[in-house]
């Protein structure tokens, strides 16, 4: 009895860890997370068989992770510096990486918000005051880093540093300026757009105040589940995927060298 019972614990460990290889982890940039989750229900429904199992955050936190071996068999970064960083280290599967996306940046206030800000110059007046500015720390946030090239180009870095406020991601940034906890905020087009009801996009960033905004995508080595990752990465450029990313308001075809962002090359 005892043999049989320990006969049947090993089979169901070993069909346990086989169902969990199966999972795809895909490790994503936290501004993905509403139009990542519609695609992922579109590929379950193609590929019933498969798991998708999504982590977002950060682009540079999640680059610590995959450093430290985090399984992520997806890798989709809000900037290229993150994934360089992980090309460098050979972390990546040759020949996997393709840019995906474009986004571009913008100035937001929360609908109820008395701020007279009406461009990002005004941002070092006496509109807003200190700690009012919420942005992405700049050091694992590519927004953050954005941010600081935007505000190095307009030259008032030194007058908005009393103002900011560092977040862990963009969607912090988000929450922030929509409870109202600081007057302004700088995120994605795409982040704006999900909350139409609580925010209001300012302006835009100036033509040429920061790097072309590009999200690559590719497969890591620390993966436990290469082929399922090629799989879903691939599902990723297709055409109903593409669909999602424009509706939540991305820009694609990114891979043909036609995005907007261009323009600040």
């Amino acid at each position: 009895m005892r043999t049989h019972c320990l006969v049947s614990l090993l089979l169901v460990s070993f069909l346990t860890v086989s169902l969990q290889g199966a999972d795809v982890n895909v490790s994503a940039a936290a501004s993905l997370k509403d139009a990542l989750n519609d695609i992922i229900q579109l590929y379950k429904k193609a590929n019933p068989g498969d798991t998708i199992v999504p982590n977002y955050g950060s682009s540079g936190a999640l680059l610590k992770q995959i450093e430290n071996g985090a399984p992520a068999d997806v890798f989709i970064s809000a900037d290229q510096q993150r994934m360089d960083a992980l090309e460098k280290k050979k972390l990546l599967v040759a020949d996997t990486r393709k840019d995906l996306l474009g986004n571009s940046i913008v100035l937001i206030t929360a609908k109820s918000s008395k701020s007279g800000v009406k461009s990002f110059q005004d941002l070092a007046t006496d509109k807003i005051g200190a700690q009012q500015l919420a942005v992405g720390e700049p050091k694992s946030v590519p927004v953050g880093t954005y941010a600081m090239e935007i505000f190095e180009f307009l030259k008032i870095k030194d007058a908005v540093q009393p103002k900011l406020v560092f977040a862990a991601d963009v969607r912090a940034v988000l929450a922030y300026v929509a409870r109202n906890e600081t007057e302004v905020g700088i995120v994605y087009r795409t982040d704006a757009l999900i909350m139409p009801d609580k925010i209001t996009v300012i302006a835009e960033a100036p033509e040429k105040s920061h790097t072309p905004i590009i999200y690559p995508a590719a497969i890591t080595i620390t993966g436990m589940n290469p082929k399922g990752g090629k799989a879903f990465l691939d599902f990723l450029f297709s055409k109903p995927a593409e669909e999602v990313f424009k509706k939540y308001g991305f820009e694609t075809n990114i891979r043909r060298g036609i995005s907007k962002n261009t323009k600040h090359e």
